[in-house]
């Protein structure tokens, strides 16, 4: 099994099954990949040769997969299309997991109060899915949805809280975001930005280069939080279709109703996640249906789990992580185990004890008990080694 990093999922999901792994990372992150694995290897949690690190060009190790082999991959949609075409891999017929290009979504529901813990967890999560890492992580927030009547209010909101975000050397602890990865990041970021204002406006941040807090003038590859509206995304293929790996996003209008939100999500072609934010039940049922066809994962929302509401990129033990599409069709967790459900259905007590009960925890219970019944019917023997 090789990957492109040390994802914890995959090498998780790897182990329980009793399968070696061997990771290779980016170039730009080997050395952050390194360290973690020698602090394994020296742990000795591992049986040796458990893990592996190839932390360069791998040759020809592709060629040397066969039919009981794992193939995952974390990254470009482009990069994990030439890899599912390795013609080894196909004359072999090797699994191959990707995790590609996500343009994840965060819907706000009609009817929100600006004033209500709704609202703030839903600004809240956003500005936190696009800033986090940077922006850099598979799970951010790319397209934001809101009623069309909101749309100049919730903008100039973010806008406001972006612009607070000091960007920096994260050696400062005044810094909150630091910079991308790589000097190829921060081109490929701006040449995003410039292509996303094509069909729409930036509201703030841009494309311009820009001075890191406590760092040289001239020096970092820093990115300015950047959020870009658009009025006609039905117009704007580029914004469904380009993901920018760092803190940027789009902010859109829908109608209001949950079908007209699903529509406008599909059209990013499959994600990892999507998430909707309100107090109406059968609007958020709605929601559920019309976004589960073209995500991986949906996250709910709401006052009643404000409290205890862990976010949308998180990937919980008891969640899909993997999505359609383009987000590559794979799964490096599947909410279909027993322990998995478990955990599902625990996580719903601690919400229900910590907030108040409310449409998103219901729907959680009858997520939590599908996935019971689900483990029970798939149950195999459990004294692997």
């Amino acid at each position: 099994m090789m990957m492109p990093g040390l994802a914890s999922h995959t090498a998780r999901m790897a182990f329980s099954a009793g399968m070696p792994v061997i990771v290779k990372p980016a170039t730009s992150t080997a050395l952050v990949t390194w360290r973690c694995v020698e602090i394994l290897d020296r742990a000795g949690v591992l049986p040796a040769g458990a893990l592996q690190l190839v932390a360069g060009s791998s040759g020809d190790l592709l060629s040397h997969l066969a039919e009981q082999d794992v193939l995952a991959f974390t990254g470009s949609a482009d990069t994990g299309l030439h890899l599912r075409s390795s013609a080894d891999l196909l004359a072999r017929n090797v699994t191959v997991n990707i995790e590609a290009d996500s343009l994840n979504s965060a819907v706000l529901a009609p009817g929100v109060a600006p004033d209500s813990e709704t609202y703030r967890l839903f600004v809240k999560d956003v500005l936190r899915e696009i800033t986090q890492k940077t922006g850099q992580k598979c799970t951010a927030v790319r397209r934001i949805l809101v009623p069309a009547d909101r749309l100049e209010d919730v903008s100039a909101e973010l806008a406001r809280s972006l612009e607070a975000v000091v960007v920096g050397n994260t050696a400062d602890p005044g810094v909150q975001m630091g910079p991308v990865t790589t000097g190829s990041q921060l081109r490929d970021n701006r040449t995003g930005i410039e292509a996303l204002a094509t069909v729409g406006r930036v509201v703030t941040g841009g494309a311009e280069p820009m001075d890191g807090s406590g760092s040289p003038a001239g020096k970092g590859y820093f990115v300015r939080p950047t959020l870009i509206l658009v009025d006609d995304p039905r117009r704007a293929d580029v914004v469904h279709g380009r993901e920018v790996f760092g803190p940027v996003a789009s902010i859109m209008p829908y109608d209001g109703t949950p079908e007209d939100a699903a529509e406008l999500v599909g059209l990013g072609r499959g994600s990892l996640v999507a998430s909707a934010y309100g107090d109406d039940r059968e609007w958020l049922e709605s929601a559920v249906v019309g976004l589960g066809a073209w995500n991986g994962r949906i996250y709910l929302g709401s006052a009643g789990i404000a409290a205890v509401a862990f976010g949308s990129g998180a990937a919980l033990p008891f969640l899909m992580h993997g999505g359609p599409g383009r987000a590559g069709n794979g799964a490096i967790v599947r909410p279909d185990e027993g322990a998995a459900a478990a955990c599902g259905a625990g996580l719903v007590e601690k919400i229900k004890k910590g907030g108040r009960d409310g449409a998103p925890v219901e729907i959680m219970e009858g997520m939590a008990r599908t996935n019971s019944g689900k483990a029970g019917r798939r149950r195999r023997r459990t004294d692997h080694p």
